[in-house]
């Protein structure tokens, strides 16, 4: 009779670890399989130094997951170093900073922005499609991005 105790007991501990293990398991692989939406973290990324980016001009980078961004210097101001997503929101192709004109172009369907990735003319402006904005943060001469990591 004691042995039948024990060998129950055995059993309902074996499945209990079990059971603990799939589960835990399949919580996890959910996680990683359909994360939850703003789950992403932000990191600092080096993108430069001020001296490498004069007036008027723009370097492209690339974030941890794959985006790429204008850092622009647009001259003006307190906080002239802004970053822009490179890709048109209407149709994705890649636009360009024209500094002389202070404004992102998209040469695809005519898309303007302005240096504040607002949009004034073009299917954008249309549609209301304003450019992905990407913090930049100054520390002495060095320019970090705060970038999505995964």
């Amino acid at each position: 009779m004691e042995n039948d105790r024990r060998s129950f007991f055995l059993s309902l501990l074996t499945l209990g670890s079990l059971g603990a293990g799939y589960g835990l398991f399949g919580f996890f692989s959910g996680r990683f399989l359909y994360p939850v939406e703003g789950s992403a973290r932000t990191a600092k990324m080096f993108v430069g130094f001020t001296d490498e980016i004069p007036p008027r001009e723009s370097v492209q980078f690339a974030s941890p997951t794959g985006e790429t961004f204008l850092l622009t210097n647009t001259g003006d101001g307190v906080d002239p170093y802004q970053a822009y997503s490179s890709v048109c929101p209407h149709l994705g192709c890649q636009v360009h900073w024209e500094g002389d004109h202070q404004r992102f172009v998209c040469p695809c369907h005519g898309g303007i922005f302005d240096a504040a990735g607002r949009p004034v003319a073009g299917p954008p402006a249309r549609d209301k499609q304003s450019l992905k904005q990407c913090s930049i943060v100054v520390e002495g001469r060095s320019l970090y991005a705060l970038v999505e990591v995964t």
